[in-house]
Formats: C-alpha cells, structure tokens, sequence
C-alpha cells in the first residue's frame, strides 16, 4: 500500500513538473495583456505623469543648486511654475502655428499641383514617353488627396489642443513632485526594514543616475540641434520656424525616425513656398548638414554610454510604447526601457534578461 502510495505521489509531482511551464506562461501572458489593457485605459493619468516625473529629472541639478541658497519649498515651487509656463508656452506656440498652418493648406495643395504640373510637362517634352504616360484625368484623385490632407490638418489641431491640455495637467503633477522628492528616502527608511530599504533607494538611486545622465546629455543634444533648424528657416523666410525649431527638439528624443520627421516637414513646406528653386535646395542642404553634425558628432560626445541598450530594444520599446501613448509614448520610450533594465538588473530572476537588452 505505501509502495502504491509512493508511485502515484511521484505521479503527480511528475504532472506538477510538466505543467509548470504551462502555468508561467499563462502567467506571462496573463500578466502582459492585463498589463497592455491598462497602461492604454489609464493613458489620460499615466502619461501626464510619467512626463512630469522626467521633467522633474531634468530640472532637479538646477533644484539642488537653488535650495543651496533657498527654502527647499519655496526652490521646488518656483522650478515647478518656471517649467510648467515653459510647457505652456511651447504648447500654445504649437496649437497656434498648426492652426495657422491649416488655414495655409488650400495655398499649399494649390502650389503643389502647380509644382507636379510643371515637372510633368518638363519630363514629356525631356524624358522618355514611358516614365510620364499621356495625362488621364486625376480630378477626383486630387479631391481625396486635398480632403486626406485637411483631415490630416485637422487631426493635428486636435492633437494639439489635446496635448495643451494634458501641459496643464503635467504642470500640476510637477509641483507636487519637486516638493515631494526630498522626502521620500525618509518614508523609504520609515516603511521597510533597513535592509530592504537600502537595497530599495540602492535601485532608486541607479536608476535616478541613468535617467539623469541620459536626460540631460539627450536635453543638450537637441538643444544644440534644434537652434540651427530655427535659425536656417527663420534666415530664409520660411513659416513657423519657431515650430519647426520645437518639433526638431521633440523628434530628437525619437530614436532614428523623430529626427527624419522633423527634417523631412520643413524642408518639404520650404519647396512648397520658397522662391527661386535655390531657396528651398538652400535650406534643404543646410538641415541635412545640420543634422549629420547633431547625430554624428555632437550627440555621440554628449551621449556617449549614458544608455547602455541594444538597437533592437530600442526599436522594440519605440514600436511597444508608440502604439501605446503615441508619440509622447515614442519620446518617453528608451527611459522607460532603461527603468525597466535596470529594476530587472537588481532582481536574481530577470538578470538574464536585462543583460540580454545591453549593447554589449
């Protein structure tokens, strides 16, 4: 009996063993679409932030300087309202230039047609009969290109005043963050025992160094390159440098697509208006220099290793989080990716996994 007894308990630990895989990848899938679900439901709570927090990064150097000489309160107060009227600001420059930008649309889609007209013509009478066919009537064509084009517009406008009012919210959440920070190793230290309360702020303090170097080496990259965007229009009397000059910073956050984004619009509206042809080749040159110098001489001195990701991470966090939140998704991807790592570097179990992300 015990013989029998033995035999069925060895098979089920045998069963247990078999199914275990079974049940982690349940959980791991579980888990990830349970997590997926919420992170896009609460977006409009998340978001803001997550932005906030890393603002709080980049301002917090200037923070510990000012409550050298301040109150740390009062230091904390007025960074907080000093950024948050800088977001503000950027906003409403962004709301009103796409504004502007969409009531120039109409002058623009004529002046394209007129500019497709006169390379058409010009490649009949220059180039073989195959490459430009006889011309069939495109009215209707043309009519859904000018409507997808106002839409587009349109949705832009919307963004932006969707993105204004989420500055505000984010101007609220950073006041309370700054005044906030230097207190929490003490509730650290009061709600865990010492051990586990040094091992928590040791991973705080890991990730507030990385986030930190990355931040401020990324902050100085794009400001280095977004001043020439704006000066280079500003001097040739394109519209909106001011904007293009913002979303140049922005998309400079973006790994290798933001920053192709914030060339390609500018240069394409400067055809689109420039006269003679010189103008608009002009400008096209000296963004296309200017951003070779940003991306390959400058950024890499500021950068250096301040993230230690692979190329694939990276691309896979700006794919995960840009069909998440979109493009503030996309900017605060590789931070969010470097959080991650470094959380996973400091637990025995996904050690693996966060050397796996490493560039080296």
């Amino acid at each position: 009996m015990a013989d029998v007894d033995g035999i069925e308990d060895l098979a089920a630990v045998r069963r247990r063993v078999e199914l275990d895989p079974l049940y982690a990848t349940a959980a791991v899938i579980f888990i990830a679409v349970g997590g997926w679900y919420l992170l896009k439901e609460l977006a409009p709570l998340l978001r803001p932030l997550v932005l906030a927090i890393f603002l709080a990064y980049t301002i917090m150097p200037a923070h510990r300087a000012l409550r050298r000489r301040f109150h740390g309160r009062f230091a904390g107060l007025f960074l907080a309202l000093l950024v948050s009227l800088a977001v503000l600001a950027v906003s409403l420059l962004l709301y009103k230039n796409l504004v502007d930008l969409r009531a120039e649309l109409p002058r623009l889609i004529e002046r394209a047609k007129t500019l497709i007209d006169d390379a058409r013509a010009w490649g009949r009478e220059h180039l073989p009969a195959w490459i430009f066919p006889p011309e069939t009537s495109s009215t209707q064509a043309e009519a859904d290109t000018s409507a997808r084009l106002r839409a587009l517009a349109s949705s832009l406008v919307n963004g932006a005043s969707a993105f204004l009012a989420e500055a505000l919210v984010v101007g609220f959440y950073l006041i309370f963050l700054l005044l906030e920070a230097r207190r929490l190793p003490g509730r650290v230290r009061e709600g865990f025992p010492a051990a586990q309360a040094d091992r928590v702020l040791g991973v705080v303090a890991s990730i507030n160094e990385a986030i930190s170097s990355y931040l401020r080496a990324k902050t100085t990259a794009s400001i280095v390159g977004a001043v020439p965007v704006f000066v280079i229009l500003w001097a040739f009397g394109a519209s909106f440098p001011g904007m293009w000059g913002v979303l140049a910073f922005i998309g400079n956050f973006i790994p290798y697509v933001g920053g192709l984004v914030a060339l390609a619009l500018p240069a394409l509206l400067a055809f689109l208006e420039l006269q003679p042809a010189w103008r608009p080749l002009a400008v096209l040159g000296l963004l296309l220099v200017s951003q070779f110098v940003t991306n390959n001489v400058i950024e890499p001195r500021l950068t250096a290793r301040a993230v230690d990701l692979s190329p694939l991470v990276v691309l896979i966090a700006l794919a995960f989080w840009g069909l998440c939140w979109g493009v503030v998704g996309m900017v605060l991807a590789v931070p969010l990716t470097v959080v991650l790592k470094i959380a996973w570097e400091n637990m025995p179990g996904t050690r693996p996994l966060a050397r796996l992300m490493s560039e080296e």
